[in-house]
């Protein structure tokens, strides 16, 4: 007798051979064994995040800022400011030409300002001017044309109690090459 019923039919049983599961996760780094692949996949990251800081050198845009007076950057920076917002009350400062770097010794005082070295005779430089992106980008002279922008505005902060408190910082903005 047939039935239509699908709990009737009897389904044949797959018999799946037992793999030998791999029961430690050796960390090449540390040499610490662990339980599972996602501990030390976390472990890896964190331990690569926490030496970053100290020997991690990067190419490309670059932001650094830090706490200075206005008075201090008007000091620094005057005749080179090349624009101000009134919303904002920020300044700023582009250092974009051929002659940039000898424009920013001089106010730094000091010829290596734009260079940090590192072992194995590697360098790092603040690239300010390209001249073979000048040439083929002739007409486009707004965008894409490596410069070191200087900027002072005023960073406001607030705390748990809405208590304000406002201090003037200054951001560098450049493009690294690693040679």
């Amino acid at each position: 007798m047939e039935t239509n019923d699908p709990c009737s039919y009897s389904y044949p049983i797959v018999l799946i051979s037992n793999y030998t599961l791999q029961q430690e996760f050796k960390c090449e780094i540390c040499e610490i064994k662990f339980k599972t692949k996602r501990v030390l996949i976390i472990t890896k990251l964190l331990y690569k995040s926490s030496k970053l800081k100290e020997h991690f050198t990067q190419s490309g845009r670059q932001t650094i800022s830090f706490p200075c007076l206005e008075s201090l950057f008007f000091e620094v920076f005057k005749g080179y400011i090349h624009y101000f917002n009134r919303k904002n009350s920020s300044y700023k400062c582009f250092f974009h030409s051929p002659d940039a770097y000898m424009q920013l010794a001089g106010i730094f005082n000091n010829q290596n300002w734009g260079r940090k070295f590192l072992d194995n005779d590697q360098q790092t430089l603040i690239l300010l001017f390209d001249a073979q992106s000048e040439k083929r980008n002739g007409y486009k002279k707004k965008f894409g044309f490596p410069k070191l922008t200087v900027e002072w505005k005023t960073k406001y902060m607030k705390d748990a109690k809405n208590n304000q408190t406002s201090a003037g910082y200054i951001y560098l903005s450049f493009y690294t090459l690693q040679i």
